[in-house]
């Protein structure tokens, strides 16, 4: 059995890892060398990198013995040996483990386990902890990013009809699915929107990535800090994000296998230094559009204050404002979108960002860059003085909103800049 992992003094993380210890011990595994293996490789990753790294040709490699260079799709050892593993872990909290603190999870779709706490509190504190929590998380806007995955993949064949039937991607789609490169779709972390209502503030790049602000203060204690030690165990996207996702991948439903989806929270720095990337959401939802701002004059920030997202224009040109504000009456208003499409952190790939004041108007920029009849404007106008090839640039859209849905946007600000997409 592997050594206990060099973990902090946290008796939870500590309690977690003996949890496992004790799963891979019983008798639900006992006849099972591989799913005992499994199961305290991806919980051992998991407790000391959050498992934001976490693969299946890692796990394929890291326990079943396979080379660097094998290839996941043609050997399905990993997906196999998880569906096991699934099973006894089951097996093992609905008997021997009942009375464990902690179940383990590892929901279909990715390999990550869930430590899930198994409290022992009373309904009338369970609805008040549930509706604490409810409070901060606005469920109206975001689901599981699990369960939204699976609804994005539910018609399959209509996607591969879709992508059969595409002739004309325009000249944006072919730069960030080439069929070459691996891309990567990086969608809105939800949990970090909660915790910064709870923390009263922004959350840096450098916080996000260390989980500094869950030890921090909450602004209101009345069941704050509850919510805050539960988001560990919780990975929400808006809903907005996976119809977008499947209307990407219907345009490039040809190239999907070189495709992975990701919440902001599994992402790391190195896959923004290799391949092509799509990030939805502002850096109040996914912190990684930190890496650009020095590249961008279009910002978008949230103004506690008015508990409204702005965009800042850090370089204001003749007629353009300095900021513009997400504005919204009884029954209409106007929201911005910054969509900057720029090289990655080391020039080997491209990466396209769709940062809206709100959520509606990333879906909406989404929907409008992926129909090539409605965009054929904007992308004409980048070419032409560029003999026809798609340079870098920002553009600010401006959407009028009408009970709440977002008409055709018209185009605020833009700028070139440096180079072109290879």
């Amino acid at each position: 059995m592997r050594d206990k992992p060099a973990l902090s003094n946290s008796p939870v993380l500590d309690a977690r890892w003996e949890v496992a210890e004790r799963a891979a011990a019983s008798a639900a595994f006992r006849r099972s060398t591989r799913s005992r293996e499994l199961l305290l490789f991806i919980c051992e990753r998991a407790l000391l990198h959050s498992g934001a790294d976490l693969h299946e040709h890692d796990i394929g490699c890291g326990v079943f013995g396979r080379k660097p260079n094998y290839n996941s799709g043609d050997d399905n050892i990993v997906r196999v040996e998880m569906r096991l593993l699934r099973k006894r872990l089951e097996r093992y909290f609905s008997s021997e483990g009942k009375d464990e603190p902690f179940s383990i999870i590892v929901p279909k779709g990715i390999y990550v386990p869930v430590f899930e706490p198994r409290t022992s509190t009373s309904p009338d504190g369970h609805r008040q902890f549930i509706g604490e929590w409810l409070k901060y998380a606005e469920p109206a806007v975001i689901l599981l990013l699990l369960t939204t995955c699976l609804w994005m993949w539910q018609d399959r064949r209509a996607v591969a009809r879709a992508a059969a039937g595409v002739t004309d991607r325009g000249p944006l789609w072919p730069l960030l699915f080439d069929g070459a490169r691996q891309t990567l779709v990086v969608c809105a972390d939800s949990t970090l929107v909660i915790a910064e209502n709870v923390l009263g503030h922004s959350i840096s790049l450098d916080q996000y990535l260390s989980r500094d602000y869950l030890k921090q203060p909450a602004k209101d204690d009345t069941g704050a800090s509850w919510v805050l030690a539960s988001l560990p165990f919780w990975n929400f996207t808006d809903i907005a994000d996976a119809r977008l996702v499947q209307k990407i991948s219907r345009l490039n439903g040809e190239y999907w296998s070189k495709t992975r989806v990701r919440s902001a929270r599994s992402a790391q720095l190195d896959d923004f230094k290799a391949g092509n990337v799509i990030l939805l959401g502002s850096a109040r939802s996914s912190p990684w559009v930190h890496l650009f701002d020095p590249l961008l004059a279009f910002q978008v920030e949230y103004d506690g204050r008015t508990r409204n997202s702005i965009v800042r224009n850090r370089a204001p040109r003749a007629g353009e404002q300095g900021e513009y504000r997400w504005e919204e009456s009884a029954s209409s208003g106007e929201s911005y979108c910054a969509l900057s499409f720029l090289p990655n952190l080391r020039g080997t790939g491209n990466v396209l960002i769709i940062a809206g004041t709100v959520g509606d108007s990333t879906e909406a920029t989404g929907e409008f860059i992926t129909n090539t009849a409605t965009s054929s404007g904007l992308w004409n106008d980048l070419t032409k003085g560029n003999h026809g090839r798609l340079p870098y640039f920002e553009a600010l859209l401006k959407f009028g909103t009408l009970h709440g849905v977002a008409k055709t946007p018209e185009v605020a600000a833009i700028r070139i800049l440096p180079g072109s997409a290879n």
